[in-house]
């Protein structure tokens, strides 16, 4: 489907929010990294306020109050890149308009569910309230995706103002619940949010039809195979990275290198422990099916740089998780391992996109078969 934006300035502008959203989500890392993700027991404000008193002095306030306002900024972005993206008409203007409404009245009532702390029916009911509007605007994005001629850019545009929203209130409920749930969903929710600011800004370019890997049947068929795999095996170690950052924030669970409570495989009696070795053993895995893809494939011209990149990463990130395990979580190497976790969730993506996607020659051939 053809892109009708003027694709230079709409794709400079989602670069930014992306920029913008690896920032949040580094800000997010070193949040988590000083235990300051309760550092005001409210939210959206601190302290009742946009301006809380001492935030800027105490490391620990000015992390957690500046994660919140440059959040803030990243939602207004994705809503001024929606915006940009759809509204083309006056009764378009309209229908964004009632969405916004409607996105901030979900918004309150989970507001105000987390500001319950005595009642806990009436905080039951308007959480149930929140769910249940909640529903409105992905069966509105559901049936416009299917049924109203969109662009693929509009899709997912729509989808991320969804997403954002999402990511906002489950932020919340991580303050105002005090769960460590809701705060591994929060920190997971991010990562995806990012892969779509990928997608976004790859669909919005002018090379997106010339995109895809150009490859014989074979290996076309072996790339989507890994590369789908690959991507889930980073998702599923992220999910484990997270679940460690919150569930056992002060210190290490365990401080062997590469054994687990002094063994191979651990006895599975305590949870951390579960989670710390499969977090372990997936890194490894990734690293074993990259280095597999790059023995095969390293001289098939974009597709090998592509998995030396990635290679290269992998190296760097266990290098970096050693590290960390070795000076008990330093400060700076537990962030600079969760943002190079980041950048190889975005190259693995990226990856992916260009596996599945055919490029220009293949989509003309295809389309010359189904007319001739």
């Amino acid at each position: 489907m053809s892109n009708p934006l003027p694709q230079t300035a709409f794709n400079k502008y989602s670069r930014v929010v992306a920029f913008f959203a690896v920032l949040l989500i580094w800000w997010g890392a070193a949040t988590t990294s000083k235990l300051a993700g309760m550092a005001f027991s409210d939210w959206p404000l601190s302290l009742g306020s946009i301006n809380p008193p001492g935030w800027l002095s105490y490391m620990v306030p000015f992390l957690e109050h500046s994660h919140r306002l440059l959040a803030t900024l990243v939602g207004l972005l994705v809503l001024g890149m929606f915006s940009w993206a759809y509204v083309k008409s006056g009764k378009r203007f309209l229908e964004v308009l009632i969405l916004v409404i409607g996105l901030a009245v979900i918004f309150a009532i989970f507001i105000m569910a987390g500001a319950e702390r005595s009642d806990a029916d009436r905080k039951a009911s308007l959480l149930g309230l929140g769910l249940g509007l909640g529903v409105i605007p992905f069966v509105w994005l559901i049936w416009s995706w299917a049924k109203r001629s969109w662009t693929l850019v509009q899709r997912l545009s729509a989808l991320a103002l969804l997403m954002v929203t999402t990511q906002a209130i489950f932020g919340g409920l991580r303050v105002t619940e005090i769960s460590n749930a809701f705060a591994v969903a929060h920190g997971c929710l991010a990562q995806a949010f990012f892969c779509l600011l990928i997608l976004i800004v790859m669909a919005s370019g002018s090379k997106w039809e010339l995109i895809g890997f150009s490859a014989s049947p074979g290996v076309r068929k072996l790339i989507r195979l890994g590369s789908v795999s690959l991507v889930a095996l980073v998702s599923m170690q992220l999910l484990f990275g997270a679940s460690m950052r919150h569930f056992h924030r002060v210190g290490l669970a365990d401080t062997d290198l590469l054994k687990t409570a002094g063994q191979w495989i651990p006895p599975f009696h305590e949870p951390i422990i579960i989670v710390l070795f499969l977090h372990k053993w997936t890194a490894f895995c990734i690293f074993g099916l990259v280095l597999g893809l790059w023995l095969k494939l390293r001289n098939e011209q974009r597709i090998g740089k592509h998995l030396t990149v990635l290679l290269l990463l992998l190296v760097g990130q266990i290098v970096l998780g050693l590290t960390v395990i070795a000076t008990g979580k330093h400060f700076w190497l537990t962030n600079f391992h969760v943002i190079n976790g980041l950048a190889i969730l975005a190259v693995a993506f990226t990856f992916a996109v260009k596996s599945m996607k055919p490029n220009s020659s293949e989509a003309e051939l295809a389309r010359t078969g189904k007319t001739g």
